[in-house]
């Protein structure tokens, strides 16, 4: 009897061994699921990496929405304090509008969007706020690995918008990702991420002025 509890108890482990490693294994690829871009009423760029900046300049290039909105991210506490030594560091929206104009995307087609985001869900709901209405499609860019949960999130809060999530060409992420030392990171954390927010777990943003958009009144 002890011997075949021992037995049962080795093929469970070696099960739990073997689905870890397969989850992790296949992880990049299911954080990472690509959806094709299609005519939108505007590109929104989620706080994060300059690499996004210029996936947004591309589909705004090519014609795939006529405006693009910048997510303005909370100052991170380290930036605070350069601020509270008067060393000028820039914004990191600041760096994004410069992207965005380096690649031709003119003045007039890019707004900024909420202010002091602290997370994607935060982002989320500004969207909601300014997006809405039947007919209302949008373009979300982020990092290839952030593309699951965002969608996970959007789709909880903006429910009467079709949008679609792309993630950016210039961030490398192999599909080997746990070669690489930026990859493993970002997989290991979204992972985390993912739990946390699916467990219920949310970091609010300060109040936003609320508004909304309508089709066709960008």
């Amino acid at each position: 009897m002890k011997q075949k509890l021992k037995l049962g108890l080795a093929v469970v482990a070696f099960l739990a061994v073997a689905f870890v490693f397969f989850a992790f294994y296949y992880a990049g690829a299911w954080l990472k699921k690509e959806e094709i871009p299609v005519k939108a009423d505007a590109i929104v760029i989620l706080a994060g990496p300059p690499s996004r900046a210029l996936c947004a300049a591309d589909l705004y290039t090519k014609g795939f929405a006529p405006i693009v909105y910048i997510s303005r991210p909370v100052r991170e506490g380290e930036l605070k304090l350069l601020d509270t030594m008067g060393i000028d560091f820039p914004r990191m929206e600041d760096i994004v509008r410069q992207i965005l104009l380096k690649k031709d995307v003119p003045e007039g087609s890019i707004r900024f969007l909420g202010k002091n985001s602290v997370s994607t869900a935060g982002e989320a709901e500004t969207c909601a706020r300014i997006f809405s209405g039947n007919g209302c499609r949008i373009l979300i860019v982020t990092s290839p690995y952030h593309v699951r949960r965002t969608r996970l999130i959007f789709e909880q809060h903006l429910r009467n918008c079709d949008f679609r999530v792309i993630g950016t060409s210039y961030e490398p992420f192999p599909e080997k990702w746990w070669k690489d030392q930026d990859a493993a990171r970002n997989v290991i954390l979204e992972v985390l991420k993912m739990v946390f927010y699916v467990s219920g777990g949310r970091f609010q943003p300060p109040p936003d002025t609320p508004g909304i958009h309508k089709k066709g009144a960008l």
